[in-house]
């Protein structure tokens, strides 16, 4: 297979020169030298809808509240968003920095469907990474909750050559994405959160602009995704860390496939983003912020 012009320029020449060899081999470094001493949260009191489990008080790093907090990403990102619990402005102000219909790709075609007869042009998502930095220096953001996965878990195809998921071609383009949009994040100051892709239960709804496309379904294509998120969050002293999402998406049928919770098992509803909120807000208020 002839490789596209694209894929020459962007993927093959740098990682022929190491640009991106060596920011990976930079990471894993610090993986490996500094191991994450957790930063506890001392004598917090929230006064929200939802409980909080109980605090350290054998540290002096406390969170200041309310933290503030951007969520960027795709609709997914826009739902939890304007679906947030009421009463979390105590803990969080929460602010949207979503774009629909864009995750990190900006070029190319996502291919999905039953037969791959599904296509989404990504061409309008140029400059996703510098939307998100506006949106984290607008809000004056200490975390950046990065929200993705509904478009990743599609192949991606440039001209003539297909990046398949859970291959090495697929894997260096979401990786030099990633770098796009944490890179421009943290020049902001902000400490970047990656939330767990979550176990989607696509259905078809009425009025939703994209069907139950399978891929968004397939366990094994989210997995590797969090896979790689995590890799990119290991040294986790750099401001960039993994946030875990709630099990449930992928352990309680009853939870996962409810349309109370994600309206087309996928975009969270007001009970599934309380569940997001209550599951991840401990873990947002222990990581460190740029003081």
């Amino acid at each position: 297979m002839i490789i596209n012009e694209f894929v020459y320029q962007f993927v093959e020449i740098p990682t022929r020169q190491g640009a991106l060899g060596n920011w990976w081999h930079n990471r894993q470094q610090l993986s490996t030298m500094h191991r994450r001493l957790p930063v506890l949260i001392a004598a917090v009191v929230v006064a929200s809808p939802f409980l909080l489990p109980a605090a350290s008080t054998t540290t002096t790093t406390i969170a200041k509240l309310p933290r503030k907090l951007v969520i960027v990403g795709d609709s997914q990102a826009h739902s939890l968003v304007i679906n947030k619990p009421s009463g979390i402005e105590k803990t969080f102000v929460v602010a949207d920095g979503s774009i629909d219909g864009c995750g990190i790709y900006d070029r190319g075609v996502g291919v999905g469907g039953t037969n791959g007869n599904f296509r989404r042009n990504f061409a309008n998502c140029v400059g996703f990474e510098k939307s998100w930095a506006k949106s984290a220096t607008k809000a004056k953001a200490d975390v950046v909750l990065v929200v993705l996965g509904a478009w990743e878990v599609l192949d991606l195809k440039i001209n003539s050559f297909t990046f398949a998921s859970n291959t090495s071609p697929a894997d260096t383009m979401f990786r030099t994405q990633m770098k796009r949009g944490i890179d421009a994040l943290r020049a902001t100051g902000a400490t970047v959160a990656l939330l767990e892709v979550a176990c989607m239960r696509p259905v078809d709804s009425k009025g939703g602009p994209v069907p139950a496309l399978p891929q968004r379904g397939d366990d094994m294509r989210t997995r590797h995704l969090n896979d790689l998120l995590r890799e990119i969050a290991a040294p986790e002293d750099d401001g960039v860390f993994f946030v875990s999402s709630p099990k449930e998406w992928c352990n309680d049928p009853k939870i996962s496939t409810s349309l109370s919770y994600r309206w087309d098992g996928v975009h969270a509803y007001k009970p599934g983003a309380k569940l997001i909120f209550e599951t991840i807000a401990t873990s947002i208020l222990q990581l460190p912020v740029k003081k």
